[in-house]
């Protein structure tokens, strides 16, 4: 249950996708949280904490890369082999981050440095926590939450059930679960935020897709009006009645 919280970029990759566009996704956010997904799923295999917590931020952390590569895409034009490049870079950045924090987490708690422990497994929900204000940054500037309520929806619950499955394994990580406490928390936020602009009236979820609506209108060429046969007719009567004047 608790991988399921992994999938949440899902529906938001999907609505990029049909959007051709990212607006309203604070890059920043996405780096932040692709960084803090790779401290905690390092800390989850340290800690032992079960499988599913440790494949949980490993999913989340590839549709935030593809969310990241999608704002390459779309926002800024990036070349195929551009944003190819980035990516292999990105998950080489990765892998070998997590190895060696999760080394170090690994260490810390074999040798009962508890400080640097609980230092380490409270740095991912830092970075998660840091992530959501760029975010918020957006929503206010455009005066519209972009996150679908089926993200959000997604996030919430995934955070709950998370921090309820911390209960079932050997012993309640309170550590691990500050990152999912803090993930819905803020997530509430980012939902009355979207609720207090919809009553507002400036709540847009498919901006987007009107701004595509228009491009296109503007992109088709201008129909010419079709003349009607009675107004050939009347045109032509028009013309016959002012030649005497036009020749004299």
């Amino acid at each position: 249950m608790s991988t399921y919280a992994g999938m949440p970029f899902i529906p938001v990759a999907w609505q990029n996708y049909r959007r051709k566009s990212t607006e309203g996704v604070s890059v920043a956010m996405l780096y932040l949280w692709y960084a803090g997904n790779m401290l905690y799923g390092a800390y989850a295999v340290a800690d032992g904490l079960y499988f599913g917590l440790i494949i949980q931020p490993q999913v989340f952390a590839l549709f935030t890369l593809v969310n990241i590569l999608q704002v390459y895409w779309y926002s800024y034009k990036w070349r195929p082999a551009t944003v190819a490049g980035s990516c292999a870079l990105l998950c080489v950045s990765y892998s070998g981050l997590h190895v060696g924090v999760w080394k170090a987490d690994e260490r810390a708690i074999r040798q009962h440095q508890d400080g640097l422990a609980t230092f380490l497994g409270v740095l991912p929900a830092v970075f998660i926590a840091a992530g959501f204000f760029p975010e918020f940054y957006v929503c206010v500037k455009h005066q519209s939450v972009e996150m679908s309520n089926f993200f959000l929806m997604l996030d919430i619950l995934g955070g709950v059930f998370s921090t309820i499955s911390l209960a079932f394994d050997h012993t309640f990580d309170y550590v691990a679960s500050t990152t999912y406490l803090v993930v819905v928390l803020l997530d509430v936020v980012l939902a009355l935020m979207k609720l207090f602009f919809y009553i507002k009236g400036t709540q847009s979820a498919h901006r987007g897709d009107y701004h595509s609506t228009q491009a296109n209108s503007a992109a088709s060429p201008a129909k010419s009006p079709k003349i009607s046969r009675s107004d050939d007719q009347a045109g032509l009567v028009s013309a016959v009645c002012l030649s005497p004047v036009v020749i004299n």
